[in-house]
């Protein structure tokens, strides 16, 4: 009002200090900066959060603006991943008309029809990849962003409907082999997912969702056949792979998760040995990581509940893997005190030496999805907003910005997150694996998503200036209406799709790799050679062609002399 309305306003005066009686509601509710104690002979008083936050804010005398909060100017490096996301592409495996072997007849007088001609039929001809339509309209989307990399997920209970190789999906396989060649033939990297967890049996094949799904060990071993199976059909063409793309923890029991890591390590393990020489590839885990903010940033109480929230969240499928190859001991003791006092045992299991030797270190990158932040609190102040479980308060800032779905915007969360990673675990390779906000449909103007892409965007790129985090690629999520609905950066009506402000926006932003400004040195970057899938025949079989090449120049020399002595003896004898 001041700043902006010429307001004279010269004071401001809080109600109230402490605790007391509240005329008709009496000591119901509380409004003071001091809890009083009203139970204790001598009316304890003890400082809330607001005390120490009113404090700092007489001390700044108002909200001077902080160089953390303002956008900075700049770009990322040389080969920075720009990605977007779609969690299952869109598979259309219908056969092709070319594919066809029956010969037919075009009634032109009657039926105006084809008549199929029995009992004749053409050569058949072997699949190619233009048959399949779809994929080149797809292509052609990514293609008008201007995207370096595409993140999508395979099917695995459609690739291996019984959850064994006694029964495969080729044209699937084919399906996807061809998706991924067609992207690389115009210079965008595929990032393949193995697992995706649906709300339909997890996406897990029926034969392991019926029989305990992560629950039972054996889905572990089934798991890492699976990922052989990818690896060997698709790793001439894919060289970025996630194990699994954010296991859903809110929804997942210890023992499933304990089954989960183990399956990653192993087809971990399994690349490296087996795959990783002859492909070149890489292989991480990736992790859904919501910043966790403590609701007065003052109070220890505040912030060892965060802390132990980010540990429950994140650091559970983080700490074996990036960390020390176990649980966190947050959780660990967390657990214990839990368990000594309530009725229910939260049994947390234990790895081996041996396993956790196989978990520790199984990432070549940390891969994670980024969508929001929540603030926390100790107090229980919202009955329907507390956990008793972790004993924490889920607090709504009415202040910050919310997408239809009420999903907190909150683009600082991103960099802070970033700083944790780096700090737990050191200064590894970070990629933001999908990063989105929803909208309102029926608005023609995504405002709310531009703001959002270009902001988080700009604090990632703070992450990577300024906190010197190892950041080495942004996917937004998702790609369009279709397969995520309000999600998209392509909408999708009557079977078309329009792209949307975002998208143009996030392809500025590619364009221009970041937010170059007046001083903003220039980058040159060397040009990317091509990527080439059927060279990869050529470079595993480097002692078959020097041979060949040894074959092909003896015989060149060989008939050189050959003819060079016959020439030679019809001159002696003329």
């Amino acid at each position: 009002a001041i700043r902006y309305d010429g307001v004279n306003v010269f004071g401001y005066t809080v109600w109230s200090l402490l605790d007391g009686f509240e005329w008709h509601r009496g000591y119901s509710i509380r409004r003071g900066l001091f809890y009083v104690d009203f139970q204790s002979h001598d009316k304890k008083l003890m400082p809330k959060s607001s005390v120490l936050f009113y404090q700092k804010l007489i001390e700044k005398n108002g909200f001077p603006p902080l160089p953390e909060n303002q956008p900075i100017e700049g770009i990322f490096p040389c080969g920075f991943a720009w990605g977007i996301v779609d969690n299952y592409i869109q598979v259309d495996t219908t056969p092709a008309q070319f594919l066809d072997s029956n010969v037919y007849v075009w009634d032109v007088h009657q039926t105006k029809k084809l008549i199929k001609v029995d009992g004749v039929f053409t050569s058949k001809r072997k699949h190619y990849c233009v048959d399949f339509a779809a994929i080149r309209f797809q292509i052609s989307l990514l293609q008008e962003m201007h995207v370096t990399h595409f993140h999508f997920s395979l099917k695995w209970s459609l690739i291996l409907p019984l959850g064994n190789l006694s029964l495969i999906n080729h044209t699937l396989v084919h399906f996807y082999q061809c998706f991924a060649s067609e992207l690389l033939r115009v210079n965008i990297t595929p990032v393949v997912a193995l697992w995706q967890p649906m709300a339909e049996n997890q996406e897990l094949p029926v034969s392991l969702a019926k029989y305990g799904a992560w629950e039972n060990p054996e889905t572990v071993q089934a798991f890492v056949e699976y990922a052989k199976f990818c690896f060997t059909s698709l790793g001439d063409h894919v060289k970025f792979w996630i194990t699994m793309n954010e296991p859903p923890v809110k929804n997942l029991t210890y023992t499933a998760g304990h089954n989960l890591l183990k399956a990653h390590a192993k087809a971990w393990h399994l690349y490296d040995k087996e795959f990783r020489r002859s492909q070149k590839g890489k292989v991480s885990i990736a992790l859904q990581a919501d910043w966790i903010e403590p609701a007065c940033p003052l109070s220890r109480n505040d912030q060892e509940v965060a802390d132990r929230i980010l540990e429950f969240d994140i650091g559970w499928l983080a700490e074996p893997v990036f960390g020390n190859g176990d649980y966190p001991q947050v959780m660990r003791a967390w657990l214990h005190r839990r368990n000594s006092v309530d009725l229910y045992n939260f049994h947390l299991p234990y790895f081996s030496e041996d396993e956790k030797k196989l978990i520790q270190g199984s990432f070549d990158f940390f891969a994670l999805s980024h969508y929001t932040t929540t603030l926390v609190g100790w107090e229980k102040e919202d009955a329907l907003k507390y956990d008793h479980y972790l004993e924490v308060q889920m607090i709504n800032d009415i202040t910050w910005l919310h997408s239809p779905s009420r999903a907190a915007v909150v683009p600082w969360g991103l960099r802070k997150l970033l700083k944790w990673i780096k700090s737990k675990y050191g200064d590894i390779p970070i990629y933001v694996m999908a990063n989105g906000i929803d909208d309102d449909h029926t608005m023609v103007h995504d405002k709310l998503r531009v703001y959002y892409i270009q902001n988080y965007i700009n604090e990632a790129l703070k992450a990577h200036t300024l906190d010197n985090v190892n950041l080495q690629g942004y996917f937004v999520y998702s790609f369009n209406d279709k397969t995520a609905p309000k999600y998209g950066l392509y909408s999708y009506v009557a079977n078309q799709y329009e792209p949307k402000p975002s998208m143009k926006h996030y392809r500025k932003i590619i364009d221009n790799n970041g937010f170059p400004g007046p001083e903003t040195p220039e980058l040159l970057c060397p040009e990317e050679v091509a990527s080439c899938p059927e060279c990869h025949f050529f470079r595993t079989r480097k002692s078959l062609l020097a041979f060949i090449s040894f074959i092909f120049v003896a015989f060149i020399v060989t008939i050189f002399f050959i003819i060079y002595y016959s020439k030679k003896v019809e001159r002696q004898y003329k």
